[in-house]
């Protein structure tokens, strides 16, 4: 360092020495002169980047090693930590869960538990509740009133309620899913102003959480007015046939329904509880300008058997343009038809070109009559090697 100054010194001289006056102002102007070139040259350079720029960079490279591994030790201990409280939460579960202790002793006993971890975390308690949770999703032998009681005493009920007041929505989602898994009935007033709310995503779950709590009957759905997803149309029947819930009475008043995913909900409960349908209602839905509507209606023909709606399902084709409701249609031709259909099918395949649909036409007739295609053919040899090869696939569905 000392190396760095040497040219500085007869700058101090000239501006502090007491004899400065003596000097002539010729001899100051070259010192300064000799001072500031020495800043210009490599030297100097090479003795900042030696004596500051190198032991600073250093310092910090050190520093941020020590700080890497005193992380890497910090997370590896708090993953130990929990996976420690993890088994130690699960074996005083299934302890209290399956043994025959009153209401008094599992309270006494979470609060002697509470002592035996970090529970004022809120991380722990995080990791107590999603394990109670767990619990009660995955074990069928636990009874639902000890695991909403032995939530309530570990004081999460008030945990969920700040969730549902929240501001943020994915809080209300987390507190309807609490609610939901833990079959909390009471908390259905919590849930159900969340039903008619703008966002998909909590209006969606607020709605199936109510359809899983709710012990009433499923009319109010015959008045909601929100899209039902496919996705939750799927989880409400799922819902439905766990709980065993009764058929709507009213559950032929829903066809008419102005919300399309409500009748659609309506046509899939009828196939679910094998609830036919007239020959004017299926008439009316097939009048429906929304393709899902008619879809759905092909299918409740077809698993429900309704050989009557065979002429409507026929005169319902010519009208199809959807390419996937020509082809549910045809499905459900094979399966309800008869002479009639097959004639009918018949009349479509040189017409058609698609070869999608043209499959279809004679899957259908070769499931009405299956020696059909024996003797049949076409004078177009072109047309009889497109049938020949879709027949090979109707009656050998692992070719490829």
């Amino acid at each position: 360092m000392s190396n760095m100054f040497r040219n500085v010194s007869p700058i101090y001289t000239v501006y502090f020495s007491k004899s400065n006056k003596s000097i002539s102002s010729s001899n100051a102007e070259n010192e300064l002169f000799s001072f500031n070139s020495y800043f210009l040259t490599n030297e100097f350079v090479f003795d900042i980047m030696q004596y500051i720029l190198v032991p600073l960079l250093l310092a910090v490279i050190i520093t941020m090693v020590i700080l890497l591994i005193a992380n890497r030790f910090y997370f590896e201990n708090k993953i130990q930590q929990k996976k420690d409280i993890s088994n130690k939460t699960n074996n005083f579960l299934t302890q209290i869960i399956f043994s025959n202790y009153d209401a008094k002793s599992i309270k006494e006993k979470i609060k002697l538990f509470e002592k035996e971890v970090p529970f004022k975390k809120n991380w722990c308690k995080g990791l107590i509740l999603n394990t109670i949770l767990s619990f009660k999703r995955n074990v069928t032998e636990v009874n639902p009133h000890q695991m909403l009681m032995i939530y309530r005493y570990f004081g999460f009920q008030e945990y969920s309620r700040k969730l549902i007041k929240s501001s943020n929505w994915k809080n209300k989602l987390l507190a309807i899913y609490h609610y939901q898994i833990l079959d909390y009935k009471i908390k259905t007033g919590y849930i159900r102003p969340y039903v008619h709310e703008k966002n998909k995503f909590l209006k969606s779950n607020a709605l199936i959480a109510i359809i899983s709590l709710s012990d009433q009957k499923l009319d109010f759905l015959s008045n909601y007015e929100s899209k039902i997803s496919n996705a939750d149309q799927i989880k409400i029947l799922d819902i439905i046939y766990q709980k065993k819930t009764v058929l709507p009475e009213k559950i032929n008043e829903w066809l008419y329904n102005k919300n399309s995913s409500v009748v659609v909900l309506a046509i899939k409960l009828m196939i679910r509880y094998s609830k036919t349908l007239t020959n004017s209602e299926i008439t009316y839905l097939f009048t429906s300008v929304d393709n899902e509507i008619r879809k759905e209606t092909f299918e409740l023909i077809r698993h429900l058997y309704i050989v009557d709606a065979n002429t409507i399902v026929m005169n319902q084709y010519n009208q199809e343009t959807e390419k996937s409701n020509k082809i549910t249609a045809l499905k459900t031709m094979a399966v309800i038809g008869d002479a009639n259909t097959k004639d009918f099918a018949l009349s479509l395949i040189s017409k058609e070109k698609d070869l999608e649909i043209k499959f279809e036409i004679i899957n259908c007739i070769n499931k009405i009559d299956s020696t059909f295609f024996k003797t049949f053919k076409i004078d177009d040899p072109l047309e009889n090697n497109i049938i020949n090869r879709i027949l090979l696939h109707v009656n050998n569905p692992y070719l490829n």
